[in-house]
């Protein structure tokens, strides 16, 4: 459904208060078609529950709430009757469709705790009036028993009309007279109750409770009524919850002579709990516990395991699976799911273990060590053996792997929560190394990776608060030392940090997500600050850097068309260096967008550049304007000694094969004379680096390039 009780989440054209008008006709008619007593009409029943819809509204907003907006629900149904078998189920039903979407896990827990409190406080609502009900039918039996011949058709109507069923025993338990109701909810014949006793519909495990209940209640004792939650058994051996109101009858003298049975039947409102139950804490996909059910887990071993026992938790992270999303369609992915579900079930069978999906395509193994336990090299390599079975959808067979973080620890030292993040921490590191990977969390890394993550968390809010400064490095013709272009950069100064420069800040761009939105803010920064240095006299272009990410995304010619129009200057003073990585395996689609790029008057280069052969065949089939050598292709070169060194040799000999291409060389990171001199001879035509200039803010930048001649680039003719 696209209803939703969040008045900030509706979906639809819908006004504000329409989706709770809309809400409310729902509930009215459901109310109706299953609840006989309601005495309102369709229109009063509506407005009565529009008040009931924004309780609810008001709840979800509120977390601290709910429990009383439940109560004030389930108190209100029952107060307008609408207490037909299944109207508690219907409205819950209702509330939870219109609710439950892709929430996480608290969203679940919230709307599990609202729920609970309606069906609660409608039970014990509809309980006490059922009570009054039976106080009213026990009383009418009293009387009935003491004025039999004056009111036994009246007594008849009550025993037989009520919808609770009644059984009238003797003191030892032996049925006198049932009800049609009660055959009803126990499914029995009348003329078999009859050769029973009230012990024989207890259910096992209750039967010592209720025995010796029934024999206290039998001897006059001061507990002469018993109200209690209890479970019977039907004909067919099903169990039955049920409600149980027992009182004991006396004759005229004062003693003792029956026992009333009242019982209602509750199993459908407790299946109904155990359900909502169980969706809050299990995957609905692959009927595998959640997140929160496996933490709950990990907390309880602590108090149902030796505190020397052994836990490892592997946390499981399937490799490239948004290519079977989306080569075959997410249908089949969610089989594939459901099948690697019970492989990793399979795999743990013999084991003291739980297995988890925490969501996506992202599994948990936990696992209480015994001597048959495998080591966890084995144990990771049995995962990866089982994942790559081929899974047999339709005629495909597909098969996949996954990353593993494995955390080790000892019952006394586990700790849900470190537990979850440190496997977490270790599955990230895994994924780095590549597919199929495994690693041990590493305690001696850990605080460097929560600095990490701290990083990435709060690095959203820091773009938003314009914590973030794009700084300028000279770029130099390494033959006549003049100024080509400046090389923008980005730099971070986040609170109690040390600063941090242009790659660090893009690597965890890509961890936050504000990769793009990055890129955006930088773009448009440096191209206004080169248009104001223009418009002061000082005609110089400016390079930029793109991570694959940045490159790949299908609105960047949309983003370079718009920063441009902005500018007033000519397209060819910006320089976008794409990675030649990404460039090597783009689509036709991505290619074409360098095309475009390039027909706007942008001049485009790559970066990353280490001279492999496929590297070497992009520059014949991408017309470009440079490339930039890889920072460990320069590092290599850096480090030999003797100009003559085979790695120098082998770097030298890339260069003619690359201005065969027509493009022009950078290299990075020169610290002093002697390296400008070896590029020069080598046939590189650019380079940056600390011997030409660091990374510096505009109006530092801006002193900085009045020291170089006029600014020119030999990529193109400016306009």
């Amino acid at each position: 459904m696209g209803d939703s009780l969040d008045p900030g989440s509706v979906a639809g054209a819908q006004e504000p208060a329409g989706w709770r008008v809309a809400l409310a006709a729902r509930w009215a008619q459901r109310l109706l078609d299953c609840s006989p007593e309601i005495r309102l009409a369709a229109a009063e029943l509506q407005r009565e529950l529009a008040k009931l819809v924004d309780e609810l509204a008001d709840a979800l907003q509120n977390p601290s709430k709910a429990e009383e907006s439940g109560r004030v629900v389930g108190e209100r149904l029952v107060e307008l009757r609408a207490t037909g078998d299944h109207s508690l189920p219907c409205t819950l039903e209702l509330i939870r469709e219109c609710v439950v979407g892709e929430s996480g896990v608290g969203a679940v827990g919230h709307l599990l705790q609202l729920l609970t409190s309606i069906a609660a406080s409608y039970s014990a609502a509809d309980r006490q009036r059922a009570e009054v009900r039976q106080r009213s039918t026990t009383q009418a039996l009293l009387r009935a028993d003491r004025e039999r011949k004056a009111s036994d058709a009246r007594f008849r109507e009550v025993f037989t009309s009520t919808p609770i069923g009644v059984a009238i025993c003797d003191l030892k338990g032996r049925f006198a007279e049932v009800n049609p109701a009660l055959t009803g909810i126990l499914r029995h014949r009348e003329a078999d109750l009859l050769e029973m006793t009230i012990h024989d519909l207890f259910h096992p495990e209750e039967a010592a409770y209720l025995n010796a209940a029934y024999a206290e209640l039998a001897e006059g004792g001061p507990g002469q009524r018993l109200r209690e939650r209890r479970r019977l058994l039907r004909a067919d051996g099903e169990q039955a919850w049920a409600y149980l109101a027992v009182s004991l009858l006396r004759d005229a003298d004062g003693e003792p002579k029956h026992i009333v049975t009242m019982v209602e039947d509750i199993s459908d409102l407790y299946l109904l709990q155990e359900r909502i139950q169980y969706q809050a804490l299990h995957d609905a996909m692959t009927g595998l516990a959640n997140r929160q059910y496996f933490r709950t887990r990990l907390e309880a071993a602590q108090g149902n395991f030796p505190s020397d026992g052994v836990l490892t938790l592997y946390h499981l992270g399937l490799d490239g699976f948004e290519l079977i999303n989306d080569g075959l369609g997410h249908e089949t992915g969610d089989k594939v799911i459901r099948a690697v579900a019970h492989r990793l079930e399979q795999l743990v069978e013999n084991e003291e273990a739980l297995v988890a999906r925490f969501g996506g395509t992202e599994f948990a193994i936990l696992i209480s060590e015994s001597p048959h336990t495998p080591a966890i090299p084995e144990f990771a390599a049995l995962i990866n053996e089982e994942l790559s079975e081929p899974i047999y959808v339709g005629e495909h067979g597909i098969a996949t792997t996954a990353s593993i973080g494995v955390v080790r620890c000892t019952v006394a030292e586990a700790d849900p929560a470190s537990m979850m993040g440190a496997a977490d921490v270790a599955l990230r590191r895994a994924e780095i190394a590549g597919a199929r990977q495994w690693e041990l969390y590493d305690p001696d890394l850990a605080p460097d990776e929560r600095s990490e993550a701290k990083l990435a968390a709060i690095m959203p809010g820091a773009l938003e608060l314009g914590e973030f400064e794009v700084c300028y490095r000279p770029v130099v013709d390494l033959a006549s030392r003049g100024l080509i272009s400046v090389e923008a950069r980005l730099r971070w100064s986040p609170p109690g940090h040390e600063v941090l420069g242009h790659r660090s800040c893009q690597e965890l761009a890509e961890r936050s997500g504000v990769t793009l939105a990055l890129r955006d803010w930088m773009l448009r920064t440096a191209w206004e600050q080169v248009a104001q240095w223009h418009r002061g006299g000082q005609r110089v272009c400016f390079l930029v850097e793109l991570s694959g990410n940045q490159f790949r995304d299908p609105d960047l010619v949309a983003l370079v068309r718009s920063v441009l129009d902005g500018g007033g200057l000519a397209p060819g003073w910006m320089h976008l260096a794409l990675p030649a990585d990404a460039v090597l395996r783009a689509s036709e689609e991505l290619l074409e967008n360098i095309d475009v790029l390039r027909s706007m008057g942008v001049r485009v280069l790559l970066h990353g550049f280490s001279g492999s052969a496929q590297e070497l065949r992009v520059l014949r089939r991408v017309p470009v304007a440079g490339v930039r050598l890889a920072d460990e292709l320069v590092e290599l070169v850096h480090t030999c000694a003797e100009p003559e060194d085979p790695a120098v040799r082998a770097v030298r000999q890339l260069m003619p094969l690359m201005h065969d291409s027509g493009v022009k060389i950078c290299t990075g990171e020169v610290r002093d004379e002697q390296q400008a001199r070896g590029w020069a001879e080598a046939g590189c035509d650019f380079a940056l680096g600390p011997l030409f200039g660091e990374p510096l803010a505009a109006w530092d930048a801006h002193q900085v390039l009045r020291a170089f001649e006029e600014p020119r680039s030999p990529l193109h003719d400016h306009d």
